[in-house]
């Protein structure tokens, strides 16, 4: 944790303390200066002072100040491993660009959708599979960030997208051997689906406050990108604004994997 957050946290946790800047001073023998230099975010002090002050406060600062991954329902199921969390993410942050590029191509088949060339249909489902392959991996990134900071609606959000990614991964597949009404209702159902799931993953990122600006406006594109797909008519814009959510992801994990190794 760094200035000006770490000394906000100390502050308040005096207070909860009921404890004055003298008396806290008295009892872990450093200067009222230097508490107050540390309250106010002017000085980074150095970690045997941090736990001094911790030790007197009575918390324990790896509980404080360390991020620990929590494993999920969901790890087993997604095989992330809570030993190689930053190993996954490097992982998530390649198959984030993969995935990006990949999205331009089904996009691409969608509007194609030659059914009747069986070589159109080979590229098809290759393209398809490899969009949803590299949409789990990506997401699964977020899943181990979910655990990182106990965002539980970013956990499960995080999941449900992939798992209705698989189930149109398979139908829009199938697609291909029936009638364009068939066509027509999937992409209806997953313009509803996606929507609704891209606004509530959107609150969930504008959870992460511990990222700032990256945080909120990914949080604000993926919810503008939903209402767009809800609204149907918005479509055009929502696959432009989903470009943009894409790019702010991507940073996302970057950062989480940044701050991961600023503490190692």
């Amino acid at each position: 944790m760094k200035q000006p957050e770490l000394g906000k946290k100390i502050l308040e946790l005096r207070k909860l303390k009921g404890l004055t800047q003298e008396e806290l001073v008295e009892q872990c023998n450093i200067n009222v200066r230097t508490i107050q230099r540390i309250e106010a975010g002017d000085v980074s002090p150095r970690s045997y002072t941090i736990k001094a002050i911790l030790e007197v406060l009575g918390v324990d600062f790896e509980e404080v100040f360390d991020k620990k991954y929590e494993p999920s329902k969901f790890d087993n199921i997604l095989g992330v491993k809570s030993e190689k969390v930053s190993k996954q993410l490097k992982t998530a942050f390649v198959f984030g660009i993969i995935y990006f590029i990949a999205g331009f191509l089904e996009i691409f088949v969608d509007f194609l959708a030659f059914k009747d060339d069986w070589l159109f249909n080979v590229i098809y489902v290759f393209t398809k599979s490899i969009s949803f392959i590299s949409l789990v991996f990506f997401f699964r990134g977020f899943i181990i960030i979910s655990g990182l900071h106990k965002n539980y609606l970013l956990q499960i959000s995080t999941f449900l997208i992939i798992v209705f990614s698989l189930v149109f991964t398979i139908l829009d597949i199938s697609a291909l051997y029936f009638s364009d009404d068939f066509t027509g209702v999937i992409s209806f159902s997953k313009l509803i689906t996606f929507g609704a799931l891209s606004v509530i993953l959107g609150i969930a990122f504008l959870r992460l406050k511990e990222f700032g600006n990256i945080a909120k406006w990914t949080g604000i594109f993926e919810i503008v990108t939903g209402v767009c797909w809800l609204l149907i008519i918005l479509a055009p814009i929502g696959l432009f604004t989903q470009a943009v959510v894409e790019i702010f992801e991507i940073i996302l994990i970057y950062k989480v994997l940044s701050s991961l190794k600023e503490k190692s």
